[in-house]
């Protein structure tokens, strides 16, 4: 399985700290960026007129982290 790179992780805890039903533009990024990483496809920004890519994506990656997070302790 794919891992965060420390730099990753500490920008993943970040975006998990923020309480909003929003995502701006620089947590689009992030999210595009750590899962083509980490699923190993093309970088893209999937269109923000859906919400149900994203939410598929941010759970993948929360997977991820979560394992990382459960490992570490």
């Amino acid at each position: 399985m794919a891992k965060l790179s420390k730099e990753e992780y500490k920008q993943w805890t970040e975006f998990k700290s923020v309480n909003s039903t929003t995502i701006d533009i620089s947590e689009q990024k992030l999210i595009s960026n750590l899962h083509s990483k980490l699923f190993n496809h093309k970088y893209y920004v999937p269109c923000s007129c859906s919400p149900k890519i994203w939410n598929t994506w941010i759970s993948d990656i929360n997977t991820i982290y979560d394992n990382e997070n459960r490992n570490s302790t």
